[in-house]
């Protein structure tokens, strides 16, 4: 009996749906009651956030990407505040310290994102007020990669980067990208850190009169045309998107997430998610948002995109194992910076390397 009901009324809608010259997409559409502007990242994050998107239709979204590092977008928020015309805005550890900082966000509470509960608290970023302004939605890390069927040799230390094997074979992210991390790396291993990265600019200096950079990559595009195309071999960034590339290229790749000490490289780990900006359609975005870090939409989220779900109800693809740290393993392979200081330098950093740096290349 229920299935002849439910038949009958999916006749009768379709029926209804055709004398008044509407689709019963169209239908579904006009329930939306408001549509917000979200900011993502651009290739296989927004293809997954569009297909999880797609799959509820309380709330429409006019979608806008990232141009460059999630950091470039903070100075027009500021030059347009209090109007920033963005609801909900993905970042990560280095965007949090300057939203908490300016006051942008609105807080996050359980009244307003339920799943917030099911995320670890220590994932969780205040601002001075002690109000949580974050809502995590993936673990990840940014990692040395490279293409074992492309490289010369095998890459063990840091110093290898010197190498004239691997003349113009280096893919270098602009300290924008990936906020430096790539040079702090050099800081560490020759005696400084963020707070003293005289080493590594030295370091940078050998390495762009070696002819060893072959491509600057501007953008996270860059990396993946130059390494997929096979014009560079080596690089640095997020280690979902080498998996994705793994996945989708076929690449055979070697990660130095976890590399002896003596390596020198250094993995970082972050996590990424969104805010909700004040002045905006804040009860649609903290829909959106919640809807989004259930168990099952962030393992599904977290599947397609090769990383870490935040959500503790929810599982890791088995595919970035590289990427999951334990205690030892984060003692001995992960360096946490002071993320704060980054985001105040990244800017002064970038200047460097357009004055010191590139024209050596």
């Amino acid at each position: 009996m229920f299935t002849s009901r439910r038949r009958f009324l999916k006749g009768a809608a379709s029926v209804a749906a055709a004398g008044t010259g509407f689709s019963l997409a169209g239908v579904e559409e006009t329930r939306a009651a408001e549509t917000i502007t979200a900011v993502d990242w651009g290739g296989g994050y927004f293809d997954s956030i569009k297909k999880l998107a797609a799959t509820q239709t309380d709330i429409q979204i006019n979608w806008q990407l990232h141009a460059g590092g999630a950091i470039a977008i903070l100075p027009k928020i500021k030059a347009n505040w209090p109007k920033p015309g963005i609801d909900l805005l993905t970042g990560w550890d280095l965007s949090w310290q300057t939203i908490a900082r300016e006051g942008w966000a609105e807080p996050i509470t359980r009244e307003k994102v339920p799943n917030i509960a099911d995320i670890p608290q220590k994932l969780l970023v205040k601002d001075s007020a002690g109000n949580v302004i974050n809502i995590p939605r993936t673990i990840s890390a940014l990692i040395w990669w490279y293409r074992e069927d492309l490289a010369p040799f095998e890459i063990t230390k840091l110093e290898d980067l010197l190498d004239p094997r691997l003349k113009g074979k280096i893919c270098w992210p602009v300290p924008t990208l990936s906020s430096n991390l790539q040079a702090v790396t050099m800081a560490l291993h020759k005696g400084g850190d963020e707070r003293n990265m005289e080493p590594a600019w030295d370091f940078l200096k050998q390495l762009a009169r070696s002819g060893n950079i072959g491509r600057v990559a501007n953008a996270d595009t860059d990396i993946t045309t130059s390494i997929t195309s096979g014009e560079t071999c080596i690089t640095f960034g997020g280690g979902t998107g080498v998996a994705r590339l793994k996945r989708d290229f076929k690449i055979k790749t070697k990660h130095l997430s976890k590399m002896p000490a003596q390596s020198g490289f250094k993995t970082f780990v972050f996590h990424e998610g969104w805010c909700v900006l004040k002045n905006g359609r804040t009860d649609a975005a903290f829909k959106f948002a919640n809807f989004a870090i259930s168990p099952e939409n962030n393992e599904q989220f977290n599947r397609d995109i090769s990383g870490i779900p935040t959500n503790v109800k929810a599982k890791a693809p088995e595919d970035v194992q590289y990427l999951a740290f334990n205690n030892e393993e984060m003692e001995r392979h992960v360096y946490i910076p002071d993320w704060a200081h980054l985001s105040k330098e990244v800017n002064a950093w970038n200047k460097r390397w357009e004055q010191e740096i590139q024209p050596l290349l």
